[in-house]
């Protein structure tokens, strides 16, 4: 109470100069700090919160003094006070305190007291699938879920593919799965044990991981065929080509996917046109991906793009394309619907020798012409 009664009344006499026009030379030796709360409380999950610190003069240094804490963290930065806590597994309340001062003595310490809620007796929650399967990929990884429990706790697996790690401070497992470079996909039970004596609890998931056959990422990586009932080329960007039939050797019919970030994109190779190379997001929901039209895809002089068309105009769009594999193996494109128009092909288009444009391989949909889907079928 002391302590804060001198705190006040530093605050208030500085104001009291101030108003009566004192230079702030004349209150050099005078410093006040102000917190946005003198006190942080956390539930038992734990987390993190900020204190706001004010000073007067501005740029009057202060520091944080504390305990050593294993269930807390303070961590200063410019003009704040970031407290973090972990996981009380405990059932009893945790409570400690930090002071902020000054140097020079400008200002009283003001002591902040930090405290933590105690888990409920008896409580555990996790997010791991309990009494469920959790299905990792060929490629393995790792993979961390949260532990939550008011007794101890720990976590058992047989499996020599898979290696674990608790930190239980923070209420953390991870599992790491090394790469399946097996022909049999593997599977084992993770249990989660929670208690001791009679008391204790076994929590159990299933943990599976397929082959690298069986990857819908490398089921992606090859040639393969755009299909579709009709196609027409345009080298002016018209549609006077409509009944246009290329060959199927012609070489925009066929392409290659190979690898990029696993799991994250691919790349197509000679889409439509030789030499081009586009990135393509992977769509780890779906096992396809997602086109971006409307990018250059050989450098500044050619454009993937998309056509689009109306009963009385023929244009280009720049749109993301789904690719969704289907049941028959092949790859569906889920051309959108662009406002104003009927429906959309794709194509790829430059500009030639005397400075026209180009379009290649385009394909277009009307209403007035009924046709297939454009599909992508994969060469074996």
């Amino acid at each position: 109470m002391k302590r804060a009664l001198r705190a006040l009344f530093a605050m208030v006499l500085i104001s009291a100069l101030v108003l009566n026009g004192c230079d702030t030379n004349d209150v050099s030796d005078l410093g006040a700090v102000r917190l946005s709360s003198n006190s942080v409380v956390f539930d038992c999950f734990g987390g993190s919160k900020t204190i706001e610190v004010e000073t007067y003069p501005q740029g009057v240094d202060w520091a944080v003094e504390c305990p050593d804490l294993t269930w807390a963290t303070i961590e200063t930065q410019e003009g704040k006070v970031v407290v973090t806590t972990q996981a009380n597994a405990s059932t009893s309340t945790r409570t400690s305190a930090f002071t902020i001062s000054n140097s020079n003595a400008l200002f009283e310490p003001i002591e902040v007291e930090i405290l933590q809620e105690a888990a409920p007796e008896e409580s555990f929650s996790t997010s791991a699938p309990i009494d469920e399967v959790y299905a990792i990929d060929s490629e393995g990884g790792t993979i961390t879920f949260t532990v939550i429990a008011s007794t101890e706790w720990d976590v058992e697996c047989a499996a020599e593919w898979v290696a674990i790690e608790c930190d239980k401070s923070s209420g953390r497992m991870s599992l790491t799965v090394e790469k399946n470079e097996t022909e049999q996909a593997k599977e084992c039970f993770v249990s989660i044990i929670v208690g001791e004596g009679e008391r204790t609890e076994r929590h159990n998931f299933l943990l599976t991981q397929d082959i690298r056959a069986n990857n819908p990422y490398y089921k992606l990586v090859g040639n393969w065929e755009i299909t579709a009932t009709k196609w027409f080329y345009s080298p002016n960007g018209s549609l006077n080509s409509l009944d246009y039939a290329p060959n199927p050797t012609d070489y925009y019919l066929i392409f290659a996917i190979e690898e990029g970030v696993y799991g994250q994109t691919l790349v197509m190779k000679d889409f439509l046109y030789p030499g081009t190379e586009l990135e393509v997001r992977y769509d780890s929901q779906t096992g396809g991906f997602v086109i971006p039209f409307g990018w250059s895809v050989l450098g500044y002089d050619v454009f993937l793009y998309v056509t689009v068309v109306s009963d009385r105009q023929f244009s280009y769009a720049s749109v993301e394309v789904d690719v969704v594999p289907t049941e028959d193996g092949t790859l569906a494109l889920e051309m959108p619907t662009v406002a104003g128009f009927n429906h959309v092909g794709f194509g790829l288009w430059t500009y030639n020798d005397n400075g026209a444009k180009v379009a290649f391989g385009s394909t277009y949909r009307p209403t007035m012409f009924p046709m297939d889907e454009i599909v992508l079928r994969k060469q074996f």
